[in-house]
């Protein structure tokens, strides 16, 4: 199916086009922002919270510095220490325990060991995790990295993360005896218990994992099939010193504040754009109803039937000239301008389609409106229909048209030419004189060569009439005054009487 919509259409289809455009663009650039956020957010809780989880574990060290000096300092520790009162060190060991560290829920104590100097243990809690064996050690790795510490060094406490059967821990050796310490005190405490606090820091539902995948803690506000359109997930890995992993402790962040408030404000922006569009439209149609631009996309229209029918021996192109005479008198009576029409009959050329049959005729029509386009083009008299400018098309320059916008043929040997520049009797006879120059010009049609003659008739917009038929009709009549008075044009005289 062929549809045809008229310029106010297209105008229209235009800014509707460019206003989904807007629309769409503004969803797209919400949706972008909101992945951009998503990613920021992200980045932010992760910062924050390595931030809280670092205070956390330095407060985990100060809190096993604190509670292994408060093992040093129970009566007979030391005595029972240096002779080797195995049962004394672990029942002192075990009332750690019952103390307040322990109590209060400021860490979860897991185990305690007494080593001397070259780490050979001497006691250990019974309370606590259970261990396999009575040397096994939990961080096995940290006395070793006491061991090659220099003697200031032997002196701070050493800390480390590990993991005791996939769950993982905090261990500190602190040095007791003073300067020239006699052995150490390693606190083991359970990490995860200590990190459980980043929740209320952070005030969002958290969830705890070991390396393996299970579960050591989560908040009862962890949603197990969260809205991942409203709900983001954030894992954040933790690792050893030695860059082992730990454990992985994923944040759920509540967005859907954040996502009403992108979508609300998307809304506002798309209907705003969407109101803006329908007042363009309409503001728009309001002016073209007003304007000069309703005439032109009628001319516009006129014009591509002329060249439907240009090679047609019917009435129709005769028809179609009036009408665009017609809106081109509309448009000039606003401009308060004059325009030419000329009527144009090729002289003898029955005669060429007797002699050389009508496919010669017929080819012989097609070259003269080819010179008749290339005189029309060059002339700097005349100008492009809808404009004032010579030289100037009604479409924009270079884009290419299948029609002359200035030449329709009428039927027959007959051509109906426009002259929109051509506001005087001068111009006009200048541009006749040229078209006669070129059409008296021999033409070479196959082997033949054929000379014809013809006769330009000319009326003058609105001197010789202020409708189309009127200017026509003055036209024609000037046009068999110029055969009469065997001239090759005549502009059409109102006074005198021209007898067709």
């Amino acid at each position: 199916m062929n549809f045809r919509f008229s310029l106010a259409d297209k105008i229209s289809i235009t800014i509707i086009a460019i206003g989904l455009f807007g629309i769409l663009l503004v969803y797209y650039i919400s949706t972008s922002y909101k992945q951009f956020a998503y990613q920021h957010h992200a980045q932010s809780i992760q910062q924050v919270a390595y931030l809280e989880i670092n205070d956390l574990i330095e407060s985990l060290k100060t809190d096993s510095q604190d509670l292994a000096l408060s093992v040093e300092i129970e009566s007979d520790f030391i005595s029972d220490f240096r002779y080797d009162r195995i049962d004394h060190l672990k029942a002192q060991l075990d009332t750690q325990f019952y103390r307040y560290f322990v109590t209060a829920g400021i860490v979860k104590l897991l185990k305690l060991y007494v080593f001397d100097t070259d780490f050979r243990l001497h006691g250990f809690s019974t309370k606590g995790v259970a261990i396999g064996t009575d040397n096994e050690i939990i961080c096995p790795n940290l006395s070793q990295l006491e061991l090659k510490r220099n003697n200031t060094d032997k002196l701070k406490p050493l800390a480390e993360m590990c993991l005791n059967h996939d769950r993982p821990v905090y261990a500190v050796i602190v040095p007791f005896g003073g300067l020239k310490p006699d052995g150490y005190i390693q606190i083991v405490t359970d990490l995860a218990y200590k990190l459980q606090k980043i929740e209320q820091s952070l005030a969002m539902p958290i969830q705890i994992n070991s390396p393996a995948g299970q579960i050591i803690y989560q908040s009862e506000e962890w949603l197990s099939h969260p809205d991942n359109r409203n709900y983001l997930n954030i894992d954040l890995p933790i690792t050893s010193d030695t860059g082992n992993p730990v454990m992985t402790i994923s944040f759920m962040s509540d967005m859907r504040k954040f996502n009403r408030e992108i979508t609300e404000h998307r809304n506002r922006i798309m209907s705003l754009a969407l109101i803006a569009t329908a007042f363009a439209v309409f503001l728009v149609l309001l002016i073209l109803r007003k304007s000069a631009i309703p005439p032109l996309a009628k001319i516009y229209d006129v014009l591509e039937k002329i060249h439907l029918f240009s090679h047609t021996d019917t009435d129709d192109g005769r028809l179609l000239f009036e009408q665009l005479l017609e809106q081109i008198i509309h448009l000039r009576r606003k401009l308060k301008t004059r325009f030419s029409v000329m009527i144009l009959d090729l002289t003898h050329f029955k005669k060429v389609n007797d002699d050389y049959g009508n496919a010669i005729g017929d080819q012989l029509l097609l070259e003269v409106e080819a010179r008749l386009g290339s005189i029309l083009r060059d002339s700097d008299l005349i100008s492009w229909i809808g404009t004032d400018t010579p030289g100037h098309k009604l479409l924009p320059t270079g884009k290419k048209t299948q029609y002359r916008a200035t030449i329709a043929r009428l039927g027959g040997d007959e051509f109906g030419l426009l002259l929109p520049s051509a506001h005087t009797e001068e111009q006009a006879n200048k541009v006749a004189q040229r078209i006669v120059e070129t059409l008296n010009k021999p033409f070479q049609i196959k082997d033949h060569n054929i000379t014809i003659e013809c006769k330009i008739g000319i009326s003058i917009f609105p001197i010789h009439g202020e409708d189309e038929k009127l200017l026509i009709r003055n036209a024609d009549k000037a046009m068999y005054q110029a055969k009469s008075l065997m001239q090759p044009f005549y502009v059409f005289r109102p006074e005198k009487k021209n007898e067709e």
